[in-house]
């Protein structure tokens, strides 16, 4: 669709706004005397100055370039007002403050109402970019993404063959897209990694497997014996010829990362394609397998409900004293493994419970749960998880940068929503390809001017390496979305090296109703003893989070183990599942009928139930 021209926005405009206009976009705005045709010349040629252009963009404050990027975003950088605010009222407090913005943009120079028909109707007033103004921009962002210029195959082809000729060149663009989808053919990837020569394919492999396909030249010497070691322009010459990567510079430090001075980088849709084919012939020999459930869930809970019970004190810096924390902490169901220990699982459950407002600071510097807490505990496991893993994904407290761990871990999450449940996979497959898709999206413009504010403070250098994007993300799988329950982990020789999709982890991701995959429902045998044998079912994470609302875990393997205790009886009624709720949960699970003692137990630890 093509867009609105400078003339065609500016019709009817008076002399006095064209001469405002010329005085915010020219350098050197034409004399008093000047024609409106002198005028609007001036000002169409320094809208299309990408110089300009930027220099001007730097001055507007954030909030104006954002609403700027929903324009441009739009093949005919128009929109209406009743649209713009659909779309994107959340980020105003109220229309009148987005109109307000839109007369700024307009004060600037950069948006005026248009009367096209096109775009206009009666009840729906539209606002315009004009077109020489959005192509310089456009155009001038797309030169500048030089990160997925140099790791895309898609971007390198377009850099080297079909940028230069310009958007306007219709059939330049079909034929790129031809080319691109014929080099992007599966197998078509495969047979080129295939013909590269020995040498330089073990040096490929090498970066592949252990490097996620994005690997510094100094790494060269430690992964491939010095007497085969290729020189980097013979890299180079055969990752180009054959449209599988590159050889060169990654500067990143504008982005926060510490640049590669020479890297290898093999594009990122090779990547994807030759790891899923490593994937497809290898499969991760595990021999010790580690899995979580809804056990920090059920952490969260008995935190809460000792919250409740007994005075915990903070000190004048807001943490737990030692003594309640070591106390506490021997109250948690342990995270399998080692990779969370005790004091861990109650930090991120004391600063997760903080942020929610689930308890609340009270007098005499002790915590007790708030109405919300008291809520969180009845809510569906689902939600609980969901608040719990949103809470993760913003999470400060680990290793790494925020501003690119966050969004690497919402790109991790897409990319494993698409993962078979159940099926092992390599633990660093999907961490390099969140990685590598992540710095191919790069919103490069935001992420220089958030950084570019630590720079002018002085003394600030990125530590973030490329490599450490990766492990960074690694070490929040093993310490969130495995206590979670989202993956389990398999271990060999003692170390993490590989791991998978749970049931729970599909269905949380709503990638898959992990419930009603068979059909089969979790059943419990209820002992005289008041020990409860929870057997695995398709509802096996929703039966053992209600049996710990009001039974005593003692074991957790394929078979759950549970006692029935007053005390826990009694705490699950306080916290409102009911006596016949309990009952239920266990007669319509029960393989046999429940024994007369324990039913008349239940009925007399119930009646003394502290309401």
């Amino acid at each position: 669709m093509s867009r609105i021209t400078l003339r065609t926005l500016l019709q009817g405009a008076g002399e006095a706004s064209m001469r405002d206009l010329a005085r915010r976009w020219c350098k050197e705005p034409p004399p008093d005397v000047a024609s409106r045709d002198v005028l609007l010349r001036a000002c169409t040629a320094a809208m299309e100055d990408a110089v300009r252009v930027e220099r001007r963009m730097l001055e507007l404050p954030r909030k104006l370039l954002d609403l700027l990027d929903t324009f441009l975003a739009e093949p005919g950088a128009a929109r209406t007002v009743q649209a713009l605010f659909q779309a994107h009222g959340k980020s105003f407090k109220s229309r009148f403050d987005l109109e307000a913005s839109l007369a700024a943009l307009q004060r600037e120079g950069f948006l005026f109402p248009s009367k096209d028909r096109k775009w206009t109707s009666m009840d729906a007033p539209c606002w315009a970019v004009p077109g020489e103004l959005a192509d310089c921009v456009i155009g001038m962002r797309q030169r500048e993404s030089s990160i997925k210029d140099v790791i895309t195959l898609q971007g390198f082809l377009d850099a080297r063959y079909f940028r230069d000729r310009g958007a306007a060149d219709a059939k330049a663009a079909e034929h790129a897209r031809k080319i691109y989808k014929m080099y992007l053919m599966e197998a078509s990837i495969l047979s080129r990694l295939g013909k590269l020569p020995p040498r330089v394919r073990k040096v490929v492999d090498a970066a592949l497997l252990h490097h996620g396909g994005i690997m510094p030249l100094s790494e060269l010497e430690k992964e491939v014996d010095s007497e085969d070691l290729p020189d980097a322009e013979l890299l180079k010459k055969c990752l180009e010829d054959s449209m599988t990567g590159t050889v060169g510079p990654m500067d990143m430090a504008r982005f926060g990362i510490q640049p590669e001075a020479n890297a290898l980088i093999v594009f990122h849709e090779v990547i994807l394609v030759a790891l899923r084919d490593h994937a497809s012939r290898n499969h991760p020999a595990v021999a010790e397998m580690l899995t979580c459930g809804v056990d920090l869930t059920t952490n969260a809970a008995r935190f809460l409900r000792e919250l409740s019970k007994t005075k915990v004190q903070f000190t004048t810096e807001g943490e737990l004293f030692k003594a309640s924390q070591k106390r506490i902490a021997g109250l948690l169901l342990p995270v399998p493994g080692g990779l969370l220990n005790g004091e861990a699982v109650l930090d991120l459950l004391f600063r997760f419970c903080l942020h929610r407002r689930l308890v609340d600071r009270r007098g005499e510097r002790s915590l007790r749960p708030t109405e919300q807490g008291a809520e969180f505990e009845r809510a569906p496991l689902q939600q609980q998880l969901k608040d719990m893993l949103a809470f993760a994904v913003e999470e400060r407290g680990l290793p790494g940068e925020h501003f690119h761990q966050a969004r690497i871990r919402r790109v991790f999450l897409r990319l494993l929503r698409r993962a078979d449940p159940e099926q092992w996979q390599e633990i660093q497959f999907l961490p390099f390809l969140a990685r590598n898709a992540y710095l191919s999206q790069l919103d490069t413009h935001r992420a220089e001017d958030f950084f570019a504010a630590r720079f002018q403070g002085g003394g600030y250098v990125p530590t973030e390496t490329l490599q450490q994007l990766e492990r960074n993300l690694l070490v929040w799988i093993k310490r969130r979305l495995f206590p979670l329950g989202v993956v389990d982990i398999g271990m060999r020789d003692g170390r993490p090296v590989a791991m998978r999709l749970t049931r729970l982890g599909a269905e949380l991701l709503e990638a898959e109703p992990a419930a009603k995959v068979g059909g089969t429902r979790s059943t419990v045998i209820v002992n005289p003893d008041f020990e409860l044998l929870l057997f695995p079912g398709d509802d096996l994470h929703e039966a053992v989070h209600v049996f710990d609302r009001f039974a005593k875990r003692i074991k957790s393997d394929h078979v759950h183990q549970f006692r029935l205790e007053r005390e826990t009886v009694q705490a699950g009624i306080a916290d409102g599942i009911g006596l016949a709720q309990i009952l239920q949960e266990l007669n319509d699970r029960a393989r046999a009928p429940l024994p007369q003692n324990v039913l008349y137990s239940l009925e007399e630890w119930a009646g003394k139930a502290p309401y």
